[in-house]
């Protein structure tokens, strides 16, 4: 999953190619429009840029779909606060786009902190003319990893 902030970080390709670099930052504008989508719980732009199959694997190794990453941004079970993105790289295959990126963020999963920093790996597919995210893996860095274990069991045992 990306931040809302430092988005056109420069390619580390020493070649530039137009076509590549035009949908590079398009890719870098939809990363930056999701991460400000998270940031609002704007549910509609949400729902725009995420295929139908979408499916996210959190910090905690929990499969979501689509309709549970909605649902769980609509109930504020989780809640992103604020996020900054730093060493983001965009990697365009044909119509496939693969995004890396290291993000803090501030927020919580269900009322537990889940302030930290996160490596996020964000897979983007173009149909029709439109690119979107169909997969997203995200890991929690140092002792986030600790941090968000022991509020499941907390938040599990009430």
């Amino acid at each position: 999953m990306s931040a809302a902030s430092e988005f056109f970080t420069s390619s580390n390709s020493p070649e530039i190619d137009v076509l590549t670099t035009s949908e590079e930052d398009e890719i870098r504008r939809i990363e930056f429009e999701w991460g400000v989508a998270f940031e609002r719980g704007d549910m509609a732009t949400l729902d725009r840029l995420m295929a139908d199959e979408y499916i996210l694997t959190d910090p905690l190794g929990i499969v979501r779909s689509k309709a549970d990453s909605l649902a769980a941004i609509k109930t504020r079970e989780v809640f992103f606060e604020s996020s900054k993105s730093g060493d983001v790289n965009v990697r365009i295959n044909g119509d496939t786009a693969v995004v890396t990126g290291r993000s803090t963020f501030r927020g919580s999963y269900k009322g537990w902190s889940m302030a930290g920093q996160y490596q996020y790996t964000d897979v983007l597919v173009k149909r029709h003319g439109t690119w979107l995210a169909v997969s997203s893996h995200i890991t929690a860095l140092g002792t986030g990893a600790l941090r968000l274990r022991v509020g499941q069991l907390f938040c599990a045992w009430f």
